[in-house]
């Protein structure tokens, strides 16, 4: 009878052992998915500006050329952006002024 009901105890902690290194891996691995994932979501909504002063001659569409990032499909779609940006209602620009832009790293 003791026999008997030393091997159950013996079999329970053998379970429960068992039981809880399984929950721990799965913890750990998910733990780990999950820091991988902020990783990866803060690296791209890293934005950075800077403000450009207009030389004479320059315009919306070559200071969006030069200073394009990848976030962007397109100029246009930057241009866009860059009005938004400034609170501009058109495309035209004056030398002497001052424009915030979106830059890469």
């Amino acid at each position: 009878m003791k026999r008997t009901a030393y091997r159950k105890r013996k079999n329970q902690v053998i379970f429960l052992t068992v039981s809880f290194i399984i929950l721990l891996s799965v913890c750990l691995i998910f733990g780990a998915f999950l820091v991988s994932a902020r990783e990866n979501t803060a690296q791209e909504t890293d934005t950075y500006y800077k403000s450009v002063r207009i030389q004479s001659g320059d315009t919306l569409w070559d200071i969006a050329e030069e200073n394009i990032t990848a976030d962007y499909g397109s100029v246009d779609e930057y241009v866009r952006a860059l009005k938004d940006i400034n609170s501009l209602d058109s495309d035209f620009i004056q030398s002497g002024q001052y424009l915030i832009i979106e830059c890469s790293n």
